[in-house]
């Protein structure tokens, strides 16, 4: 059962790791929310700063994707990747960098826990920029009708936050602009609610941005 359920999780970060809006989900074809198989290893140096590692995750989780995406790489994963590009290339886009953890599939996992976790970080041409992506990606990613967008306290410059439950659980995605990064952070629970670990990474996130500057 463990087993069939990470199976499930994983195919699904698979369909939904890419920029899309859509989170983890495999329902929609959108942009963040994909990761892409054809990721690069080794994001660039000030993306890999921003991204936590195992030790950073909650619940024993390991990294199951991880890497540094083209811009095709990333409109790919949206509905309309011919406009999408032209926008992501007005707002300066110059490279992303993604990290998907999980549980091991031979744990045995607590079903109130979070049990994964995806990140994709976006570096724009301005914060201006990376403020009107952010709305953008909300925007495609509320295309999911099982999502909807909340009210949590707010993280770094700008940020948005959309929950809703999926196949695998509950999931929140949070969306942060933070000078020209654009963040995104989805976590998702079989069970339980993953807001207050979702939230406290983020913080740790933004936190090392700071660091970098």
């Amino acid at each position: 059962m463990i087993a069939s359920r990470v199976s499930i999780v994983v195919v699904a970060l698979t369909l939904a790791l890419a920029w899309s809006p859509t989170g983890v989900s495999a329902v929609q074809r959108s942009s963040d929310s994909t990761p892409s198989p054809v990721a690069s290893p080794t994001p660039a140096t000030g993306i890999a700063v921003i991204l936590p590692s195992e030790e950073q995750v909650p619940n024993g989780m390991v990294i199951i994707e991880d890497g540094e995406r083209t811009l095709s790489d990333v409109t790919n994963g949206f509905t309309d990747p011919d406009e999408t590009s032209d926008m992501f290339e007005e707002w300066g886009w110059e490279r992303n960098g993604i990290r998907a953890f999980h549980t091991p599939e031979d744990a045995i996992a607590d079903p109130e826990e979070v049990d994964g976790i995806y990140i994709s970080i976006h570096e724009l041409g301005s914060p201006d920029a990376a403020v009107e992506a952010l709305d953008y990606s909300v925007d495609v990613h509320l295309g999911d009708t099982a999502l909807a967008e909340q009210e949590l306290e707010e993280l770094g410059e700008t940020s948005r936050v959309l929950f809703g439950e999926q196949p695998y659980g509950d999931e929140i995605t949070i969306y942060v602009q933070q000078g020209e990064a654009l963040i995104r952070l989805s976590a998702s629970s079989p069970e339980g609610d993953p807001t207050e670990e979702a939230i406290a990474l983020m913080e740790w996130m933004l936190e090392q941005a700071e660091l970098d500057q």
